[in-house]
């Protein structure tokens, strides 16, 4: 299977029905059910572990990995706030400011006139800060349903500045319709402590409260039964038997405590959680592969060797030569204490220790006092400065870091000349190492990958083929399949897959929020409307049922139903331009000409771009209008 160029998925049902939604903006997955959650009650709140570890964890503090993500709070500011702030986006003619104002970090997106006179503004408040800061730092904030959002600017420490957020450098970017999944948080941040569905197809929404930072428990397992052993008095090996010590598991457990989240070959192809598995559902402990398909792959125009992302600290490591002279043994915790930030000072010689372990120290042959290294330190040379290269990655192009991939020569000042954001055009899916499922299921996999790194016919064939050979499997693979048939907009076999679901999983509730979509591009608009009718009352907490329900009431002509149920879904998700077009359509129908003047404005606030608000916006002031 050769996929073709990676596309950007979109919202389904208003891309059938004529509303094209911000490029980049991804569906939340529909509901499945019930809340249901792998973040077990045996997780502790990590501040637990200090009362007894109080030197670990004030050393950890400093770790970035214990800064990932906080509320927004002023004295940890770094950033250049209020008039110092604000830059223009010369590719999509936006203006963008942050300002600490009324005890809050506040987003304005701003569409100025030529006097510099803003004439049309979004604001927002930052409930989440994503990122320590040692690089980068992205915003988030919350909806009040419960769903997170990206805020499409970034503060680049390394430069001092602010720019767009990777991705976001484009004139056709998400804007602030960029959805939070479970899959971001799952690394970059705690579990969260509070039950969250996390199966496939609930709703990607979060509780208010959320843990701030990569705590204890993510590498060491949950502590509620080595805290209770700790009060009770057990020692030695009774204690430690109630946690996980990464250093005491087999070498392949080790290293996927590390590997979990930070071995992603490439940004554009993401590796495949088990179909069985939920999204929280890893433990430290556990097999790698027994969580997730690890996937590489083949990109135009740049080798896998030459290919350098941010995340990419274990996948390029593992390239090196070193690296396999050592059988595996070199990982991350040779050089890495994960609980220690090492001082600048100490990192040449700290550093310099690890490669020893292996080395010879007279084994380098370079001049020491030409490569700038201070004499009569320990450090008679500096290895990582010579073989691990600091590079600009190809994926955030604003930030420079070190090559993990041991290399006898690494190049030199052509790893940081300045690079342009651009999308990865894959060839080629690829499985990464031995251990993944053979035959018919592990082609599943690489399809389902495909399909979702936004590739669509070669994908959607190879799935068509293999699903029925591969087994008795989940509904997920089934509903991927609709969904990609779908998108080719082959409505007969999406109808016909997603019925099959319905058939063997009379429950799902994913497969019957999809089977309208299906219907209605089959010209049966009387069937889809009663079955999202049904969705709504099952699930009304679904901004998707509610949106879709408002759609297909106004092709019913029933317009004030149409009303209140888009209503419903701006509750939900109010920064959801598409259905403040909508909305505004349909009040404009119903002779409410100054609401549909406020839902216009709305939606060109949110979406400045939008030519259907701005043609629905001029017929509203050129007269009543009855559509």
């Amino acid at each position: 299977m050769r996929p073709a160029r990676r596309l950007i998925p979109v919202l389904l049902l208003p891309l059938l029905a004529g509303a094209q939604p911000p490029p980049g903006a991804s569906p939340a997955a529909p509901a499945a059910g019930g809340l249901r959650s792998s973040v077990a009650p045996s997780h502790v709140d990590d501040r637990q572990c200090a009362s007894c570890h109080a030197e670990i964890a004030a050393s950890y503090a400093e770790v970035g990995m214990a800064r990932s993500f906080f509320r927004p709070d002023e004295r940890r500011v770094i950033e250049e706030l209020g008039a110092g702030s604000r830059f223009a986006h010369a590719a999509s003619g936006l203006t963008y400011e942050m300002e600490w104002e009324d005890e809050r970090l506040r987003f304005r997106q701003l569409v100025l006139d030529p006097s510099g006179k803003a004439t049309r503004q979004w604001e927002q408040s930052v409930d989440w800060v994503l990122g320590s800061g040692h690089r980068a730092r992205t915003y988030l904030f919350a909806t009040p349903g419960g769903e997170l959002y990206q805020l499409p600017v970034a503060w680049y420490t390394q430069e001092s500045r602010w720019g767009m957020a990777p991705g976001f450098d484009r004139a056709d970017h998400a804007g602030v319709e960029r959805s939070v999944r479970r899959e971001c948080l799952f690394c970059h941040n705690a579990y969260p402590l509070e039950a969250v569905g996390d199966a496939y197809g609930d709703a990607a929404v979060f509780p208010r409260r959320l843990p701030e930072g990569i705590g204890c428990q993510r590498c060491h397992g949950a502590g509620s039964a080595h805290v209770e052993a700790a009060r009770s008095g057990a020692e030695g090996d009774a204690l430690r038997d109630t946690i996980v010590n990464p250093a005491r598991l087999p070498r392949d457990r080790r290293d996927a405590v590390c590997d979990a989240c930070h071995l992603q070959p490439s940004v554009a192809l993401s590796s495949v959680r088990r179909f069985e598995r939920t999204d929280f559902s890893w433990r430290p402990g556990e097999r790698l592969a027994d969580y997730r398909v690890e996937l590489d792959a083949e990109e135009d125009g740049r080798s896998r060797s030459d290919r350098f992302e941010i995340n990419h600290h274990p996948y390029r490591l593992r390239q090196s030569r070193c690296h396999e002279a050592s059988g595996g043994e070199l990982a991350c915790g040779t050089c890495h204490d994960p609980h220690r930030k090492v001082p600048p000072a100490d990192r040449v010689d700290h550093y310099r220790r690890a490669c020893l372990t292996c080395h010879e120290s007279d084994s380098c042959t370079v001049d020491a006092a030409a490569h700038g290294v201070v004499q009569g330190t320990s450090a008679a040379a500096d290895c990582v400065g010579c073989h691990m290269a600091r590079r600009r990655t190809h994926d955030v192009v604003h930030v420079v870091m070190t090559d993990h991939r041991i290399a006898r020569r690494p190049g030199g000042a052509e790893l940081l000349v300045p690079l342009a954001e651009q999308d990865p055009v894959l060839t080629e899916v690829l499985f990464l190492g031995a251990d993944h499922p053979e035959g018919a299921l592990g082609e599943v996999y690489r399809a389902v990958a495909a399909l979702r790194a936004g590739v669509r016919e070669s994908a959607v064939e190879h799935l068509e083929s293999n699903l029925p050979a591969a087994g008795r499997l989940p509904s997920e693979p089934w509903i991927e399949l609709a969904v990609g048939q779908l998108r080719q907009r082959r409505f007969a076999a999406a109808e016909a897959t997603l019925r099959g679901v319905v058939e063997r999983w009379p429950q799902d509730a994913v497969a019957r929020e999809r089977l309208p979509i299906a219907l209605s591009g089959l010209a049966r608009p009387e069937e889809a409307l009663a079955l999202v009718e049904e969705a709504v009352a099952a699930r009304p907490d679904r901004v998707e049922n509610w949106f879709n329900l408002g759609m297909l009431r106004e092709a019913a002509g029933r317009l004030e139903g149409a009303r209140e149920a888009l209503e419903h879904a701006l509750e939900l998700r109010p920064n959801m331009a598409s259905g403040w077009l909508r909305l505004g359509r349909v009040q404009r129908r119903l002779g409410r000409r100054e609401e549909a003047r406020r839902s216009l404005e709305q939606a060109l606030a949110l979406d400045p771009r939008s030519e259907e608000a701005a043609a629905e916006l001029a017929a509203v002031e050129s007269g009543p209008g009855s559509g």
